[in-house]
């Protein structure tokens, strides 16, 4: 293990190191993914939004299975007297690969290779290197984590961009339901909440853009203020919907129970649903 690394990085704490590397691993959290996917959706392309969308959620669900198959402890775990956990809300799982690396690399690259712009390779490579850093300065991963994680995101988001402009919507769905297929054993074996959610989030956007395209059917014909309103009411319901569910779903099942994980992937799984899917309908019904 490259404890080394993790070592060198926790030997530049500070007050402004500890903030600033903080910073960067929240870009990689659930919060940033809702902002970004609700303006590109609602407000800029809703092929893309969909695209990164999917991108995302396959890389969740290919990252957490590998964890729980590699089975392997973090640096602070493993080095309880040597390194210091800085982000422990979120270090509940596995080292191997980094979630965070993995997750933030493919849907950055799933943008550039969809724009097709140096520059924009440029940015993301230095974000990508810069949540690995950050990873490891925290303390929550090794340099193998961050490394081979960044290599699949790329590789990841790579392959998708090069066919999935390219199906139809039927073709797409075969996508989907291929995706959750594969992942089904795996989810109800291995039995891990990040797992569970990364598989309702899945199952959801599949609902979604079934829904949406057969019923719904919006456009970004609209003025940049009606896009504002689409994008902050749209925050509005699925963070509700995410924050509100979770509440009450911790009072029906104890922590850590295989109840808890299959309302957290119900939960997921309805903020894809209706966030993406059903919403949508208040564009026509109210003129925004």
């Amino acid at each position: 293990m490259t404890i080394n690394v993790v070592e060198f990085f926790q030997s530049l704490q500070s007050g402004f190191f500890d903030f600033f590397f903080n910073m960067i691993s929240f870009l990689g959290e659930q919060y940033v993914y809702i902002l970004i996917l609700g303006i590109v959706y609602y407000a800029y392309n809703k092929k893309l939004g969909e695209y990164l969308a999917f991108t995302l959620f396959f890389t969740g669900l290919f990252n957490n299975t590998l964890k729980l198959l590699v089975n392997a402890q973090r640096p602070f775990q493993k080095y309880p007297d040597r390194v210091n956990n800085l982000r422990p809300e979120t270090s509940t799982g596995h080292s191997f690969p980094s979630g965070h690396v993995q997750n933030f690399t493919a849907f950055l690259f799933a943008e550039g290779f969809y724009v097709k712009k140096v520059r924009f390779f440029v940015v993301a490579s230095v974000l990508a290197a810069l949540m690995a850093i950050s990873r490891m300065y925290l303390g929550v991963h090794f340099l193998e984590d961050v490394l081979v994680s960044i290599i699949l995101g790329i590789l990841t988001a790579y392959a998708f961009s090069k066919f999935f402009f390219k199906l139809d919507d039927k073709k797409l769905h075969i996508l989907y339901i291929i995706t959750i297929t594969i992942f089904t054993p795996f989810v109800f074996l291995l039995g891990e909440e990040d797992l569970f959610k990364a598989y309702g989030l899945m199952i959801g956007l599949l609902g979604a853009m079934m829904f949406e395209k057969k019923y719904v059917k919006f456009t970004m014909d609209v003025s940049l203020i009606k896009k504002v309103i689409r994008v902050v009411s749209g925050l509005v319901v699925m963070l509700s919907i995410q924050l509100g569910l979770g509440v009450l779903f911790d009072m029906l099942a104890s922590e850590g129970s295989m109840l808890l994980f299959a309302l957290d992937a119900i939960r997921y799984g309805l903020v894809a649903f209706i966030g993406l899917g059903v919403y949508p309908i208040l564009f026509k019904k109210f003129n925004f």
